[in-house]
């Protein structure tokens, strides 16, 4: 009766006592940044699957750069980000009719690139 009990005990506790995985960590975000003195009425198509006109509460605020240092250029440019898939897209921006940009970028994992409108 004993070693059936034992027995009992012993595999009820290493059914219990079973490996577990946890992964955890920073999520890696694959991103897309504009800017440019005025990014607001603008549209931004991100193929596949995104057309946007820029409105102010999309605009992304400013933050200082590494160390706290100020950087009067970036400082005085609107930026608007997207959150994109890996791989190649198709971005343009255009003003009404006016085509500023259009281009087509490719982006690995947890990449961030930018794109300047200077018009």
């Amino acid at each position: 009766m004993k070693k059936l009990f034992l027995l009992a005990l012993i595999t009820m506790l290493t059914a219990c006592g079973s490996a577990h995985q946890r992964a955890s960590g920073i999520e890696e975000s694959t991103l897309l940044m504009i800017r440019g003195k005025t990014l607001i009425g603008l549209t931004v198509s991100i193929e596949p699957g995104l057309t946007r006109v820029i409105q102010e509460s999309d605009l992304t605020p400013y933050t200082m750069s590494v160390l706290a240092a100020k950087d009067k250029e970036e400082e005085g440019l609107q930026t608007v980000t997207f959150k994109v898939e890996d791989g190649q897209i198709k971005v343009t921006v255009s003003r009404g009719t006016e085509i500023l940009i259009a281009r087509k970028m490719q982006f690995s994992h947890g990449q961030t690139r930018e794109i300047r409108i200077n018009k």
